[in-house]
């Protein structure tokens, strides 16, 4: 019985021993993680200097990458804008097929008796301020609308007409059209003023340095057929165009698109593209009696075919 006492108590003092070991092992490898832990906590701390150099790099990276994002948003209306003329250079075609004479484009009856029918902006697009909100220059009675939307009704959207990034015109050294700098197209969108961001090119000797200052040199006014080259002659232009046109080539023009003397065009044959335009020189005295514009693989005017007076006789 003794014995059995004895191995009884010697058997619960082991296990208390071991009890008592065990768990200052583990309060031992409870106090050396707590040790880890703060170590690591302080050592992943920033110090002020580290988040000065963090900010200053996240300062240059946000400096490289914003002008390349700026880039990309230009190109993407770019790519949009000249969407949106290519769509145009369709209808332009079909109405040019159905057209008696084979216009290249729309031509109202009273073009050319009446300045209100001069006809740049009327071929087609919203109802516009002032003069291009005359009775005859609403959207329903623009008539190449009718090849783009079948029909338009009164107030009915007509966004193929808008360069998304048409920020009307600017002031410069020579004002080209005071419609849009003094009178009611002031701080306005071109589309919002006329009803279309895009101008037809009626090219004209607009520096007298002919003997046809009343005639157009470019497709406005002619068949299609009168065009000798109908790939790099352009049909229309963005507005702001006119600008660079205008002025001499000391002046510098930023286009609708973040490039410096740069305009989406639409060509006679129905494709766009982007064209440098800056100024233009006087070259009669290498084509008498006929003014030239020209740029690489672009032009304004329809040399050799002759000038078309304001009154087609054709």
């Amino acid at each position: 019985m003794a014995r059995l006492l004895s191995f009884a108590v010697a058997r619960i003092y082991h296990a208390v021993t071991f009890r008592t070991l065990h768990q200052q092992r583990i309060h031992r490898e409870l106090i050396v993680m707590k040790q880890i832990l703060h170590r690591s906590c302080h050592s992943a701390a920033f110090t002020l200097l580290e988040l000065l150099v963090v900010i200053a790099i996240i300062a240059i990276l946000i400096a490289i990458l914003l002008p390349a994002l700026g880039g990309a948003r230009c190109e993407g209306q770019k790519t949009k804008c000249l969407a949106n003329m290519r769509g145009l250079g369709q209808a332009f075609a079909a109405y040019s097929i159905e057209d008696p004479g084979g216009y290249t484009t729309p031509i109202h009856p009273q073009a050319e008796r009446n300045w209100l029918y001069d006809g740049e902006y009327e071929y087609g697009g919203a109802t516009g301020l002032g003069v291009f909100a005359h009775p005859d220059f609403r959207a329903e009675q623009r008539v190449l609308n009718r090849y783009v939307y079948g029909t338009v009704q009164v107030g009915a959207p007509v966004d193929l007409y808008e360069c998304p990034t048409d920020e009307g015109v600017p002031d410069a050294p020579v004002d080209f059209e005071p419609f849009f700098t003094s009178g009611e197209g002031v701080g306005k969108s071109v589309r919002e003023s006329t009803g279309t961001s895009y101008r037809l090119n009626n090219h004209i000797d607009f520096l007298n340095q002919t003997g046809y200052s009343d005639f157009f040199y470019g497709p406005y006014f002619r068949p299609k057929t009168r065009v000798p080259s109908v790939s790099d002659t352009v049909l229309l232009e963005e507005t702001i165009a006119e600008v660079a046109k205008w002025n001499d080539e000391t002046f510098s023009t930023k286009g609708w698109h973040c490039k410096t003397n740069r305009f989406n065009v639409l060509f006679v044959d129905s494709h766009a593209g982007s064209i440098f335009l800056k100024g233009q020189r006087d070259l009669s005295d290498q084509y008498p009696d006929y003014w030239i514009l020209r740029g690489d693989g672009w032009r304004m005017d329809c040399y050799p075919a002759k000038p078309v007076p304001d009154l087609p006789s054709f």
